[in-house]
């Protein structure tokens, strides 16, 4: 990369409207989903606008709020190593969601979103940060000049020609993208496959809301058009790109959970299967999977298919020499932000020398506790072997042989671990040959006891026996009751922590609340453990 210019051609067309935008077009599109209005306003009064803002994703209250407001948005970006010296153009930048992360990464971008009202907000999420101009126009617009390190385009091919089958429109905007680079950068693009094991189930097809519509090719027609793998790299290499690297993005790119490698989908089956998180959301709704998505998917996995079926793609096309953006050692990224943002974590699933290794860490710069809790980072080696919970699940005839394995490991390792022993929990040991094996134990709590962590693992392992139907009894409660006494634990401290486990979800999910706000929250999730315990199990284990 070289160095940044902060003075590009299209700044030099700078003319700040009332808003603070500058309109390059007269010929702007009118497309929006009803949440413009609001989301700018949120935007305007907002005290922290930044990509991990817990304001904004807490005030979202509908998708489109969500899709425009969420701290999950950035996630298909997180996993880059976006040059801190970069100039950047984003074309299609909506309100401004990926625009702010790339602000706080690099050194200055030029957002350009054809739709006014999106701008307006993209504006106002920018507002006083970074070296950020926001444009009305198009890429057409731009000044055809080798300007820029990284052309980010994230949900926004599939619109560009309307819906056409034909090339045209769109090798026209991806050879405008190349035009735009300087030697050796890269276009970033995010977009829907065409053939996702998501729609290959029967989910809706998010643009036109009908099953089966892109898989079959659009009979129909439509706004927009989605495509797949191989003529997504057709179309990239024609329009001038020399080499192009491709990530599947889980449940989608826009509130990504997980980026794929091929290496990943290749040669680690186990996590290739297990870090997409199935069920996909269907956002666009109306759609019924008629067969079950995670099973499909593994399917795939071994079949050597499954890079041609992410529900999304993220490509990085070089111009020229190498790109460099996808960390070299790097099969996979996953991410956590369902939580407050000082609990936000990316890991990396990387190469150290002959060693798999999971390298979980804090997205935000500096994180903090929050009510005695905080998130740790850690590094696992990766060891292709089932949980407990896994195994227990599978095989009811183990599961208390299994289960008592845990809590003995439980009380053995409390001194040694101290407050990381909250996330020792059957979801988190491995078991292999040589033994129990902690793995992610990012959860910190203060205080916590052997006594608090078994009653824990009690109360989410019925529950989660119970979701799945692995697990006998007329109630989950009767479940915890069970495992009780199997496991010689005191019932009435188990079905007592539940208030515990209310406060410690609370807090996870807004993080540095009050105390009065957090007393109420805890107050009403622990009724609703109250509930679930009163409920009947989903199914009886076979």
């Amino acid at each position: 990369m070289t160095d940044v210019q902060v003075t590009t051609p299209l700044r030099s067309l700078v003319d700040h409207d009332e808003h603070g935008c500058t309109v390059l077009s007269d010929g702007v599109s009118d497309y929006a989903d009803g949440a413009e209005d609001i989301v700018t306003a949120l935007l305007e009064n907002a005290q922290d606008r930044g990509s991990l803002s817990d304001e904004l994703t807490l005030a979202a209250r509908t998708w489109p709020e969500r899709y425009h407001l969420d701290h999950g948005r950035a996630n298909v970006l997180r996993g880059l190593r976006l040059p801190a010296g970069a100039a950047v153009l984003e074309i299609g930048c909506g309100t401004g969601a990926v625009t702010r992360y790339l602000a706080e990464c690099c050194a200055s971008v030029d957002a350009v979103e054809p739709v006014p009202s999106r701008a307006r907000g993209a504006r106002a999420r920018t507002r006083g940060f970074g070296d950020v101009e926001v444009f009305v126009g198009g890429i057409e617009d731009v000044p055809a000049a080798e300007a820029y390190d990284v052309v980010v385009v994230v949900g926004v091919l599939e619109y560009v020609g309307a819906g056409a089958a034909a090339d045209d429109s769109y090798l026209g905007f991806l050879r405008a993208a190349h035009d735009r680079l300087r030697p050796g950068g890269t276009l970033v693009l995010a977009i829907e496959n065409q053939l996702g094991v998501k729609y290959l189930c029967g989910a809706a097809e998010d643009h036109t809301g009908i099953p089966w519509d892109g898989v079959a090719g659009y009979p129909a027609g439509g706004v927009a058009r989605t495509f797949s793998r191989k003529r997504l790299l057709d179309l990239l290499s024609r329009a001038g790109f020399a080499g192009t690297t491709v990530l599947g993005a889980f449940p989608d790119y826009k509130l990504t959970r997980a980026l794929l490698s091929d290496e990943l989908l290749e040669t680690q089956p186990r996590l290739a299967t297990q870090l997409p998180g199935f069920p996909s959301p269907d956002w666009a709704g109306g759609g019924e999977r008629v067969v079950d998505e995670e099973r499909v998917w593994r399917e795939l996995v071994d079949a050597g298919l499954a890079a041609h079926h992410s529900n999304s793609f993220l490509l990085l096309a070089a111009k020229g020499g190498a790109e460099g953006l996808w960390p070299a050692e790097a099969l996979a990224v996953f991410f956590s932000t369902d939580r407050a943002a000082d609990f936000c974590t990316r890991a990396f699933v990387e190469r150290d020398g002959d060693v798999l290794r999971v390298r979980r860490t804090p997205i935000a710069a500096h994180p903090a506790a929050a009510h005695g809790v905080r998130v740790v980072s850690t590094g696992d080696e990766v060891v292709d072997a089932p949980t407990v919970f896994e195994l227990a699940a599978a095989d009811p005839a183990r599961r208390i042989e299994l289960f008592a394995r845990w809590r003995d490991l439980v009380v053995a390792r409390a001194g040694e671990l101290g407050s990381r022993l909250w996330d020792l929990t059957p979801r988190n040991l491995l078991v292999t040959p040589a033994g129990l094996v902690p793995i992610d134990l990012e959860w910190s709590v203060d205080g916590c006891t052997a006594a608090d962590v078994l009653a824990r693992g009690v109360l989410i392992t019925a529950d989660e026996l119970a979701r799945g139907g692995h697990a006998s009894g007329p109630t989950v409660g009767d479940v915890v009751r069970d495992l009780c006494h199997r496991l010689e634990l005191d019932e009435a401290e188990v079905l007592a922590a539940t208030a515990v486990e209310a406060r410690f979800q609370v807090v996870r999910q807004a993080g540095r609340c009050d105390a009065g706000y957090l007393a109420e929250r805890t107050a009403e999730l622990h009724r609703a453990w109250t509930d679930r315990l009163a409920e009947p199990v989903a199914g009886l284990s076979s």
